[in-house]
């Protein structure tokens, strides 16, 4: 779901896709590291490795995959447009240009950190245009995130569900799990799921990756759906970033046509009468085109609302929170050696922790969201609401001996 989407395994954090593979950029030290890597994952050819070695350090990027899980959301304007517009085949339009977004952020080649279970992440954006972001690793084995976003117009829930093989010089990212977005005042359902992520020169070679398979958004209270296609990029970059589309009504009937490349635009086509596509199309989606200056490779968007950590709000944060993690910390600071040691105590502590479970013969219970059975929307988690029950007592609190504005 959602950077949704990063690589199993990354060194490079080049930002550029190369149209054919080389060394460019790197130091000899780099080729070392990456050198050591191999031999560390040689024996797991063809192997799922989500959880099951602890990756060094210097391959990550000081954020955790649930925050990555909000990142898409710099493009929210987009579920603003689908939610006011009164055409049902424009929804579905703008939840695939969405997706285009969504896909569109997930494109560096560092990894991030594996949430620990019970680990959180919020992102709260006030004004008229704002919304409420929560996620929670549900599981570790597998891995599972969950995250809501809601404000006064729509819910969106995302669930990841991280399965990854290693190839030798690449990787592939399969994510199990449905996506909904819900129109609060209609109740329109709609859902989709995930495409496949391949991170390709792993070891030698010019990193890169690709997006591919196809997304089907389904609105299950009229019977409309979205088909999107990714293409797999062939041999020597062909159709690299390609993207098109057909929304169809209840009787599969295609009304409108998308075309476009996922890191770039995404254009809306009528279908006319004879079948063909009406002659101007509309462009309801493009990339951003900001220059990226952070030495992590991050958007300003994710700079100023996934990773900025005031005193102020960090005291309102629960000890869960991505940004308290202390091995983030330390990367983003620079220092890989306490990094490397804290993320041997997090990882040491989860197993602890699951081991005076197995003894207790306990099963874990998650603290925000709960499982469910939904046959007909396979609406697996719903959020509970207690984490923003807790969040205003921690505002309360905090104010009590501060004047927050948060």
């Amino acid at each position: 779901m959602w950077n949704y989407m990063k690589s199993l395994v990354g060194g490079d954090s080049n930002l550029q896709v190369e149209e054919n593979g080389d060394n460019k950029g790197q130091t000899p030290d780099d080729q070392e590291q990456r050198k050591g890597l191999f031999k560390q994952l040689s024996s797991y050819v063809g192997k799922d490795i989500t959880s099951m070695i602890s990756l060094p350090v210097w391959i990550f990027e000081p954020v955790s995959f649930l925050q990555v899980m909000s990142e898409p959301l710099q493009y929210s304007a987009l579920l603003d447009k689908a939610v006011a517009s009164t055409s049902p085949y424009h929804r579905l339009a703008y939840l695939a240009a969405f997706n285009c977004g969504l896909y569109s952020t997930a494109i560096r080649t560092k990894k991030p950190f594996n949430p620990i279970l019970g680990e959180t992440f919020e992102v709260v954006q006030d004004g008229d245009n704002g919304f409420k972001f929560i996620a929670e690793q549900v599981s570790h084995h597998p891995p599972i995130g969950v995250s809501e976003t809601t404000t006064s117009e729509y819910t969106l829930q995302l669930e990841t569900e991280l399965k990854s093989k290693f190839y030798g010089n690449s990787s592939e990212v399969e994510i199990a799990g449905t996506n909904h977005f819900i129109l609060n005042k209609t109740g329109e359902h709609y859902t989709w799921g995930h495409l496949v992520t391949s991170c390709h020169n792993i070891i030698i070679g010019y990193m890169w990756l690709d997006h591919y398979g196809d997304l089907v958004i389904e609105n299950h209270t009229t019977g409309d759906k979205c088909v999107l296609k990714f293409a797999k990029s062939g041999w020597l970059g062909a159709g690299r970033y390609t993207v098109s589309g057909e929304i169809m009504d209840s009787e599969e009937q295609v009304r409108y046509r998308l075309v476009g490349k996922w890191n770039e635009n995404l254009v809306l086509y009528e279908v006319m009468s004879n079948g063909q596509n009406s002659p101007n199309g509309t462009t309801i989606w493009e990339a951003s085109k900001e220059q990226i200056t952070s030495k992590f490779n991050f958007p300003k968007w994710l700079e100023d609302n996934v990773i900025a950590l005031t005193p102020e709000y960090e005291k309102i944060l629960p000890a869960t929170d991505s940004r308290m993690r202390t091995d983030r910390r330390a990367l983003e600071a620079g220092d890989l050696d306490t990094a490397g040691k804290q993320k041997h105590i997090l990882e040491e502590k989860q197993r602890e922790d699951k081991k005076a479970r197995v003894a207790a013969n306990q099963e874990y219970e998650t603290k925000y969201f709960n499982k469910v059975d939904d046959a007909d929307h396979k609406y697996r988690w719903k959020f509970n609401g207690k984490y923003w029950e807790e969040r205003e007592e921690r505002i309360k609190a905090a104010s009590s001996n501060l004047n927050l504005k948060i």
